[in-house]
């Protein structure tokens, strides 16, 4: 039987070629509590000893240490700016390299208990893994870029723990997969611990398993891997006070062994044919609370107890045959780990929540309290070889509930406040580090190049330096923002649009070195929306409209401003106007405008319209032989048309609306044409109906010019009130 995750596991879950230094489980690279690290400080000072690099960002969870950062989930923010965040820091000096924010919602989760499940990653690809309180499930990619996400609870039926309980996902292969207690539809009415595994690069659900009988708790133990004959388990401890096996490609249970009358929050450990697990609630068959258990791993049958020790929150260890095992109350026990014999017990504090870790010969523990200890033992007994204690100004305790991890030759120990790397290599020179790359900085790019956001919207923005070569420079000092033609303010990276719900359109530049970098930025309103040109400057198409300024401008009109279609190119190109306002928006909203053609010599009209999710409701002009009312999907076909004979003159003003709402399926479309000023008819003027309707689209202007000559100008099209309506 092979048990060691990254021995037998990583070939069958495949994972090979992974680096031993990427660590993707909050437990280390064998899921046990221990890491390999070499030469750590034995002691530390948040003043300077051995202190690596200190940043005012602090978690209850564990860090992830991957792709050369340090990745957290965390509450940002006050106020009505609180969010969850997650976060990468530079290894190396503690930069913030990227951030993404987002709400939290439908949950009775408070805010101080943000940010509870801890941070999954796969080491094959860099990939990032979060589960938010508010049940939202992200994937990144190393650099912060979202790949998907998942809504648990809309979706799904999660439903939110209390105090923070939420679960952390594990990579199996090409699945990630993740536990929560869910009451959804049919089947899944009933509320169980359900296990859900989806495609790790797609979100796409590959099953469902519910292995538990009803819930007593909500909990958060996390599960391990391991490999048992040939076959790839999970197991895992569940919210009906069960330890199971499941097969972790298929979800089907191996077997269950009930440990405890309330559910289990501490993970197991796995190894060497045994299962350990451990509780801190009432037992199935004795009055005393707590207890720690052998199982064989292939079977579930107990092989030995510790009764009375209460270890309900704090995950084990296993390193050397020594199972050490962290109580509520903050005593480490030493328990052989063959026949459960308890070698020493050790009392770093009063209160425990975060687990400990093995690295180098040390033990590396925080307790609730404000204090991490580093412990120094052995088989024999425990001592201390260094203790920290943080304080707020007023004395209060800066409280620690999260797990420290360590890489290579540092340690990660985060607070609730911040968050500490200690090592005994000196910290690095960040201005040389800085300066050293800025000298082979030959190129920038700036993540997003181009988007759209809704206002008061943040975006964070990501840059990227490249030599000559194109290789991606590390160390680059912080870039300066800029931004131009768009309200809001700059912290950081992030950028806060302004709350103005007007359409605006600009571009915000990074600037490192004298290298710099530009995204095109749309600030697109809510609906309903409303331009009538007035607050706009001439010679130029609103902001952030789809329209070239050779096509479309605003123009001074009889005392005020309205949007004119040109018409004095005679390139065929320039005679058709389609001009966007938005981007696509889900279908069911309304367009409307005043729109007036202009005629050539009283013979030649031009073409005017709408756009409404794809569909255009068009006045025809000298395009027909008699004018005509038309509705239209693909013209070239065309797919769907609908014309009525509609004789509408040039040289007058007509508000045009066009609507679309999608009714089982099926879309209908209507239009409405009326004289400008007159009172709007009750009647649709045009209908039409369509079996595979378009679902979505921008809201936008039509127009198409005729007669336009290299000497004279054709027939322009002017448009005014515009409003898009949901």
């Amino acid at each position: 039987m092979k048990t060691r995750f990254y021995v037998a596991l990583v070939v069958a879950l495949g994972l090979s070629g992974v680096h031993a230094a990427e660590i993707g489980h909050w437990r280390g690279p064998e899921m046990n509590g221990v890491f390999e690290a070499k030469n750590l400080p034995a002691t530390w000072s948040p003043e300077g000893e051995n202190l690596k690099w200190s940043v005012p960002i602090g978690a209850r969870s564990a860090p992830l240490v991957m792709n050369g950062h340090v990745y957290m989930i965390n509450r940002a923010g006050e106020g009505d700016a609180t969010q969850e965040r997650v976060v990468a820091l530079d290894l190396e000096t503690g930069r913030v390299v990227w951030e993404h924010r987002f709400n939290v919602f439908l949950t009775d989760i408070v805010a101080l208990r943000v940010g509870w499940a801890n941070l999954s990653g796969d080491p094959a690809t860099g990939l990032i893994y979060a589960h938010g309180v508010q049940g939202r499930f992200y994937c990144f990619d190393k650099n912060g870029r979202m790949i998907w996400s998942r809504s648990l609870t809309e979706e799904l039926g999660r439903i939110s723990g209390y105090g923070g309980r939420t679960h952390t996902p594990i990579v199996a292969g090409d699945l990630v997969i993740i536990s929560f207690l869910n009451s959804s539809w049919g089947p899944q009415g009933r509320g169980l611990h359900r296990f859900l595994a989806l495609n790790k690069f797609s979100g796409e659900i590959a099953w469902w398993s519910a292995p538990s009988s009803a819930p007593l708790d909500t909990t958060y133990a996390v599960p391990v891997l391991a490999e048992v004959d040939g076959e790839p388990l999970l197991f895992t401890g569940l919210a009906d006070g069960t330890v199971i096996a499941m097969n972790a490609v298929t979800g089907v249970r191996k077997w269950s062994f009930l440990l405890s009358k309330r559910g289990i929050n501490s993970s197991v450990i796995v190894a060497k044919d045994r299962v350990y697990a451990m509780h801190s609630e009432e037992n199935i068959d004795s009055l005393a609370m707590g207890r720690v258990v052998s199982l064989d791993a292939r079977t579930g049958e107990e092989q030995w107890r510790v009764e009375g020790l209460p270890a309900g929150y704090v995950s084990p260890i296993l390193h050397d045959g020594i199972l050490y095992v962290g109580s509520n109350s903050a005593n480490l026990y030493a328990i052989d780990a063959k026949n459960g014999k308890q070698l020493w017990k050790y009392n770093y504090g009063a209160e425990a929540k975060g687990s400990p870790i093995f690295a180098d010969g040390k033990i590396y523990v925080g307790e609730v309290a404000g204090r991490y200890a580093v412990l120094e033992p052995t088989r024999k007994g425990c001592k201390q070889l260094g203790a920290v204690h943080f304080e707020e100004d007023d004395g209060a305790p800066v409280e620690i509930f999260a797990t420290p991890v360590a890489t290579e030759d540092s340690v990660i120990l985060p607070t609730l406040t911040h968050t500490y790397c200690i090592s005994k290599k000196p910290a690095p020179d960040v201005k040389a580090l800085e300066a050293k790359a800025l000298a082979s900085l030959a190129s920038l790019a700036l993540a997003p190049a181009e988007t759209w956001v809704k206002p008061g919207q943040v975006i964070r923005f990501a840059v990227t330096g490249y030599d000559a070569k194109g290789n991606v420079l590390s160390g680059l000092p912080g870039a300066a923002y800029s931004v131009k033609g768009i309200k809001g303010e700059f912290n950081g990276s992030q950028f806060a649009v302004g709350g103005d719900a007007t359409m605006q359109a600009g571009v915000v530049t990074a600037t490192v070195g004298d290298q710099t970098a530009t995204c095109r930025l749309r600030v697109v309103p809510e609906l309903p929306y409303r331009e009538d040109f007035e607050a706009l400057p001439t010679g130029l198409p609103p902001a952030g409209w789809i329209s070239s300024k050779l096509k479309a401008q605003v123009i001074e009109y009889e005392g005020g401003k309205v949007l004119k279609k040109l018409a004095e190119r005679p390139s065929p190109a320039f005679a058709r106007l389609r001009c966007y306002m938005m981007p696509p928006i889900d279908a069911g909203y309304t367009v409307q405008a005043d729109i007036l053609g202009v005629s050539k010599k009283n013979r030649f009209i031009p073409d005017v319209g709408l756009i409404n999710s794809r569909y255009l409701l068009i006045l025809t002009g000298t395009t027909e032989r008699t004018r005509k009312l038309r509705l239209v999907s693909w013209a070239p076909i065309p797919r769907i048309q609908k014309d009525i004979d509609f004789a509408w003159e040039p040289d007058k003003w007509y508000t045009v609306k066009c609507s679309t709402h999608i009714n089982n399926g099926v879309g209908i479309i209507r239009g409405k044409v009326w004289e400008q000023g007159t009172p709007e008819p009750d009647a649709w003027t045009i209908e039409v109906e369509d079996a595979h309707p378009n679902l979505d689209g921008s809201p936008g202007l039509y127009a198409y010019s005729v007669a336009t000559t290299s000497k004279s100008k054709g027939t322009e099209v002017l448009f005014d009130n515009v409003i898009v309506t949901p």
